[in-house]
């Protein structure tokens, strides 16, 4: 468990979830505006999902991280081994030979009231010590990111993503991906 003192003074704590977080993390999904689901999605956010997650940790893949203010889930990150199908095939499409490196697939989601925080930074520096443990090469979006979601796209250039090719699924995509050194 990694603990953060934000700018206001308050204690985040980042850690992995665990199987008693199913209630907390279930709260959080439901918290999620209609733009956020619309943006994160790589599980549905359902009740039973959540439940599932929670009770099948030990055979997950993911490496899934939480923080919590007092309590209360205010981020969940997910990084899984490898590249998803479409995300391989849009990649190859671009010219990328994806079989010439390791990937991990990042998704982010922070909740609004602690964007500009630094949570999402300091997520993100764990999730990729543990991507590059791992032995990846690089990470990928998780179905990459939104044109119309700048903020995101901001975070992803500052923290060393590059936009490698543009897809149409939610209105214009790009494919960003950032080599590990």
């Amino acid at each position: 468990m990694k603990k953060l003192t934000l700018p206001s003074g308050e204690a985040v704590f980042i850690r992995p979830i665990q199987p008693t977080d199913a209630a907390a993390l279930f709260a959080y999904f439901s918290s999620f505006s209609d733009l956020t689901r619309k943006r994160f999605g790589p599980h549905p956010f359902d009740e039973a999902t959540v439940k599932a997650i929670c009770e099948n940790l030990d055979d997950d893949p993911c490496i899934r991280l939480a923080a919590f203010a007092d309590g209360k889930c205010v981020a969940y990150c997910l990084l899984l081994p490898g590249i998803l199908p479409d995300d391989d095939i849009r990649l190859k499409s671009y010219g990328i030979a994806t079989d010439q490196f390791t990937y991990a697939t990042y998704a982010p989601s922070v909740d609004e009231n602690y964007h500009g925080t630094g949570l999402a930074n300091a997520m993100f520096t764990e999730l990729e010590y543990d991507a590059k443990k791992a032995g990846a090469t690089h990470i990928i979006l998780w179905g990459g990111v939104q044109h119309g979601n700048p903020r995101a796209r901001r975070f992803y250039e500052k923290n060393g993503f590059i936009k490698v090719g543009s897809f149409d699924l939610n209105g214009g995509d790009d494919d960003m991906v950032k080599p590990l050194s």
